[in-house]
């Protein structure tokens, strides 16, 4: 039990609200040591690559001829690496307009991932979900979107696929948050999310 702790409150866009708070701490999610998780992430990838690719062979179909080239995959690794720094900028972005642009933010790289973290940060459930879904949203519909208004649209949907498998991770946090229903904030932690249930 934490006793009476001043603690930084997200309350509403363009706001940041200092509160006194008794809050319960519930559970500790560290990525970097809960095999579990990883698991579960890596499964939840290969799964939505597996649709992806499904569904992409009968787009591939029924959609108007596409070519296929070598420049056509150069396209797809090269914007599928420039991505992911922009997902981690979105998370930033989403950190930022959530605590009313009072998050410290850090970015950073651990076990081949980029991060992007603000160690320290509370905000209601509901709020921090937003900042884990944001990219999974907005990137891989402007990936979708965007190819498919070029004129490759088949090529937007592999990287909309690609760029979602990658997303497990904080697809995988919200399950988590959303099914501890006692939990009504979220800190944000080095190494993960501490869940707090504040009385």
């Amino acid at each position: 039990m934490l006793g009476a702790t001043n603690v930084q409150l997200g309350h509403m866009p363009g706001f940041l609200v200092l509160l006194w708070h008794t809050m319960r701490r519930l559970i500790d999610i560290d990525l970097l040591e809960d095999e579990q998780l990883q698991a579960s992430m890596a499964s939840g990838s290969m799964a939505i690559l597996l649709a992806g690719v499904v569904v992409g062979v009968f787009l591939a179909i029924a959609l108007p001829h596409e070519p296929i080239s070598i420049w056509w995959f150069v396209q797809l690794a090269v914007i599928s690496i420039v991505a992911l720094p922009v997902h981690e900028l979105v998370h930033a972005a989403a950190f930022k307009l959530v605590s009313g642009f009072n998050a410290r933010l850090k970015f950073g790289f651990t076990n081949w991932m980029l991060y992007t973290a603000s160690p320290g940060t509370i905000l209601t459930r509901s709020r921090f979900c937003i900042v884990l879904l944001a990219p999974s949203v907005v990137v891989t519909l402007a990936l979708w979107i965007g190819a498919a208004v070029a004129g490759e649209p088949l090529l937007g949907w592999f990287l909309a696929v690609i760029h979602l498998a990658g997303c497990t991770g904080d697809i995988g946090y919200v399950r988590i948050i959303r099914s501890e229903r006692n939990a009504n904030l979220v800190q944000d932690t080095e190494r993960g999310i501490a869940l707090f249930h504040d009385e």
